[in-house]
């Protein structure tokens, strides 16, 4: 018998525009955090970290994908929770602003 160890298993998630299955750190997450007034209203969020507490969807690290999300409202239903138009151009910004910096850290090919 050898130690050798067996290379874990990288987890799997599905994007919600596309429904592509890739690995969970190829894909970015968004998480819909519920705030602590009254009204019991909710936020959503990247999480490139992964790490966030809430319901979370994962969306390619594409534009195509962000704006299929966006016109079918698929992140909505993923998130089970409803997002404004506000809340949508603020999302894109920031979305688009990980994107080009994610991709010229890691220097990746970005698919889509």
């Amino acid at each position: 018998m050898s130690n050798q160890r067996t290379p874990r298993k990288q987890p799997v998630r599905t994007c919600v525009a596309c429904r592509t299955g890739a690995d969970k750190r190829a894909l970015l997450r968004f998480v819909c955090v519920h705030t602590k007034d009254d009204a019991g209203t909710a936020e959503v969020q990247l999480d490139p970290t992964g790490r966030k507490p809430g319901r979370g969807a994962y969306l390619c690290v594409n534009g195509q994908c962000f704006n299929r999300a966006y016109k079918t409202k698929a992140l909505e239903r993923a998130l089970r929770c409803s997002i404004t138009p506000d809340e949508y151009e603020r999302l894109a910004k920031e979305f688009a602003e990980w994107c080009s910096s994610e991709h010229r850290n890691r220097e990746t090919v970005v698919h889509g």
